[in-house]
């Protein structure tokens, strides 16, 4: 699976901050907690906001139009726990950081 380098070196995102990678149809929010990075889907399923630009706390990112709260470890919905984005692996390499998208994800619309 092909980690992607986001340009982006670890000083680009202080703890607490998030950014938006875009890669082909992809939107991926950036997290730095102070446990390392997180990248989930960026588009809230409920009404598509850009959840890089929610509120970071607790391990989770809460949605900036309707507070969804979503963990960013594993992607699950604290509303409704049955609903769940994708995550994406994280890498640290040579001052950069890499997030992994693979194949099934780089075809998603």
């Amino acid at each position: 699976m092909p980690y992607i380098d986001t340009s982006w070196k670890p000083d680009d995102v202080p703890v607490g901050q998030s950014r938006c990678f875009k890669f082909g149809g992809l939107e991926i929010g950036l997290f730095r907690h102070a446990n390392g990075f997180f990248a989930i889907d960026n588009i809230c399923p409920h009404r598509g906001a850009p959840l890089h630009e929610g509120l970071v706390a607790d391990g989770q990112v809460t949605c900036p139009w309707h507070q969804w709260q979503f963990q960013l470890r594993d992607g699950v919905c604290r509303n409704i726990p049955n609903i769940q984005i994708s995550t994406y692996p994280v890498e640290v390499r040579d001052d950069a950081i890499w997030i992994e998208i693979n194949h099934s994800q780089e075809t998603k619309t």
